[in-house]
């Protein structure tokens, strides 16, 4: 089954949910009224800090060029929350639409698209992983695929409240990758949420360049400015 088969039922799952979801124009945040079928309005827009800086991630002389869109605060920070922990999708196709702003400003080339994981255990108590919602929108607009190829094989810490050490030492050896055949020799776009200290990222990243990778591009919604 090809790429472009499954795009085109995707295609045609959306027009249904579209017709039975339909947009209540209202903004997802302070609920004032829109005409623009952004879901958010201009006034929590201005409230989005843009990040437009390229920075590196680094550790053992392994280094990834990482890109947000914008910082992790005001109106972001909102829809983040609402994303990751009450299934507004809404505020997830708000958030991609900014990291798709990112990717094009920036020339970001990619082959495949993949995200941070989640263990078995968070999967089924959320229902859904917020890094892989934002792939599959970025990946339906610029017709890439997603691989899953990532796992996280054991239950860590919450990294909120964290030190900078005690963040790296908590997600040190979390991910493997189990399914290389479908990175090897290939850019891929690594996508999360939120980036903080950047463990989370840099451990994913270099699983990945260990498996077979040709490059690791990180992309996040948020950049904390811890």
């Amino acid at each position: 089954m090809g790429y472009g088969f499954v795009e085109n039922l995707a295609f045609l799952w959306d027009c249904v949910l579209g017709l039975i979801y339909c947009n209540d124009e209202k903004c997802v945040l302070c609920k004032k009224d829109i005409y623009d079928g952004e879901n958010i309005c201009r006034t929590c827009k201005d409230n989005i800090k843009i990040c437009r800086d390229r920075f590196q991630i680094e550790s053992n002389n392994c280094q990834f060029n990482c890109y947000s869109s914008s910082y992790y605060s005001g109106a972001m920070m909102e829809l983040i929350i609402k994303l990751k922990y009450k299934n507004s999708f809404k505020s997830g196709d708000i958030i991609a639409s900014y990291m798709k702003d990112t990717i094009c400003n920036n020339n970001i080339h990619f082959d495949v698209l993949t995200y941070v994981p989640m263990t078995r255990k968070s999967f089924k108590k959320r229902g859904y992983n917020q890094g892989e919602y934002l792939a599959r929108t970025l990946g339906k607009h610029f017709r890439k695929p997603v691989v899953h190829c990532l796992t996280k094989t054991k239950d860590t810490m919450d990294q909120i409240g964290l030190s900078r050490e005690e963040r790296w030492n908590n997600i040190y050896g979390s991910f493997k990758v189990y399914n290389s055949c479908c990175i090897k020799g290939k850019s891929v776009l690594l996508v999360d949420d939120v980036l903080t200290t950047g463990a989370t990222a840099f451990c994913c990243g270099s699983e990945l360049l260990k498996n077979g990778a040709k490059k690791i591009n990180i992309l996040t919604g948020a950049k904390s400015r811890v």
